[in-house]
């Protein structure tokens, strides 16, 4: 039987670096691997010892995608270890800033990072001749996000506004209305881009359900203190990693997640898939006209669910921005007194679920902490999706296999560099030396 060896050495369009290696025997798939290559960097290390107020802006620098999301996590965490209940107006600006979060990431990978394989350009700006009105909508719904950000945080990147107990300063009421207006603008940009990701070609990929999990059982949520699984098994923060079991695959330089010994979906198409009853009713009325159909088992559709979730949070910035300004002018902060405890932090990232864990002493200085990103929980997906692919291709040339095997990868969006942060395992025994 003849053996056929595919290997992509560096993935392109995605964040950090990566490769794939598929092995065919005859039209079977004997081997896939996702490599995750870059070098581990100790973040659960660096945060040891330091104090409370130090975290946020440490692990933060994981990713300047979504800083955002492990800033939230990790205020979220350290109040939870200090018993700290935040009042509803700080909650109301996080979810506001976790809008314009979305907004820019999921921009920035439909239109910059998938569209170009599916309108047949290397890049984005190679559309621009042909199709500056898309491109120009491209800009402009990722500067929303930015300037969402810019107005909350203080800076588009690495804002140091968000701390724990709430926020060092507060958006202006003129500065809310600004955004406010501008959400209003960005719908139907918003609603054209549903439409546009509706209609492009997808390979078919309707491999049976698999697991698949979200924050809450409820309602589409960012922020929350449960999960909620597709076989209906709901679980609390604090049993996360009973949950969520990391273990080492020997080829790669991040952490590979599974539930019970199985790869799960965690992300936008898993968020779409368990929350279709609750989404608002214009976003409903648009599905209701769409191609493809949700819940959806094809994992190149996760593109589509991220304009899907674009087309929700648009409205409900709308909302958040009216609530708080109903009660505004509002507290920014709580105190917060440190004392010995271990909290936990869930939060949705653009690309799926994301989990901190820190303990203290009764001084605020960590013993311990455990980062659970979204693309370490997804590399095992990514290889089990990979292998379906490719015995469906197994007849093509290796041009189209490769083709298809990155589409397929970018299509989850990962983040590469957040999924190395850590230093566990077998990098336990190393000496690190602190700068």
């Amino acid at each position: 039987m003849m053996k056929k060896e595919i290997k992509v050495d560096h993935l392109t369009r995605v964040e950090g670096h990566g490769a794939i290696e598929i092995i065919l025997e005859g039209d079977k798939v004997k081997d896939v691997k996702v490599r995750i290559t870059e070098g581990p960097r100790f973040y659960e290390y660096t945060v040891r010892e330091r104090l409370w107020t130090d975290i946020p802006k440490v692990v933060s620098r994981i990713c300047g995608i979504c800083y955002v999301s492990h800033r939230i996590a990790s205020v979220r965490a350290i109040e939870d270890a200090f018993d700290v209940t935040v009042p509803e107006p700080i909650e109301l600006l996080r979810k506001l800033l976790i809008v314009g979060e979305f907004f820019e990431s999921h921009s920035l990978h439909v239109y910059f990072l998938a569209l170009p394989d599916y309108m047949g350009y290397d890049s984005a700006l190679a559309m621009a001749k042909e199709y500056p009105n898309v491109v120009k909508r491209a800009f402009k719904m990722k500067n929303l996000g930015n300037t969402i950000m810019k107005t909350i945080t203080g800076k588009h990147f690495h804002g140091e506004n968000i701390i724990p107990g709430g926020f060092a300063t507060y958006p202006t009421k003129e500065e809310l209305l600004a955004l406010k207006e501008q959400l209003e603008e960005i719908m139907v940009d918003v609603e054209d881009t549903v439409k546009l990701f509706d209609s492009l070609d997808y390979p078919e990929l309707n491999d049976p359900p698999i697991l698949q999990m979200a924050i809450s059982k409820d309602k589409l949520a960012f922020v929350g203190n449960e999960m909620y699984l597709s076989d209906g098994t709901v679980f609390t923060k604090n049993e996360f990693e009973m949950f969520v079991i990391e273990s080492f695959n020997g080829y790669s330089m991040a952490k590979q997640s599974t539930i019970e010994g199985k790869p799960f979906l965690v992300g936008p198409l898993a968020r779409v898939n368990l929350h279709l009853d609750s989404l608002r009713p214009k976003t409903k009325e648009i599905m209701k006209n769409m191609r493809i159909k949700f819940p959806s088992n094809n994992s190149l559709h996760q593109n589509v669910a991220r304009t899907i979730e674009l087309m929700e949070l648009a409205q409900e910035g709308i909302e958040l921005i009216d609530a708080i300004l109903a009660d505004y002018p509002s507290v920014s902060r709580v105190e917060i007194k440190p004392k010995a405890g271990t909290g936990f932090g869930l939060k949705e990232a653009p690309r799926g679920t994301l989990y901190h864990k820190y303990s203290f002493d009764e001084n605020g200085r960590c013993t311990n902490a455990n980062i659970i990103t979204p693309t370490a929980q997804l590399q095992a997906n990514m290889e089990k999706d990979l292998k379906s692919l490719a015995e469906r291709l197994s007849s093509e040339d290796e041009a189209t296999v490769k083709k298809y095997a990155e589409m397929m990868i970018r299509a989850y969006d990962p983040c590469i560099s957040c999924s190395v942060h850590m230093f566990g395992a077998k990098f336990e025994t190393l000496k690190v030396i602190r700068l």
